[in-house]
């Protein structure tokens, strides 16, 4: 007998297609911040008093 079930299975090409297209939304933001916010132009982080300093300072 042949199912009477009309519901087909997901599309494997929907959710490829869904991450394919994060991942690219991902690098176009992760390459964008690079030039629009250099992080070497950004101001530096304060120190947290709790945490000892892993630098060494220049004087």
């Amino acid at each position: 007998m042949p199912s009477t079930s009309s519901r087909k299975g997901p599309n494997p090409f929907l959710f490829f297609g869904l991450s394919l297209v994060s991942f690219g939304a991902f690098l176009y933001i992760v390459k964008r911040r690079e030039v629009t916010y250099p992080a070497s132009k950004q101001p530096r982080q304060q120190d947290n008093p709790l945490v000892p300093p892993r630098h060494r300072d220049p004087s």
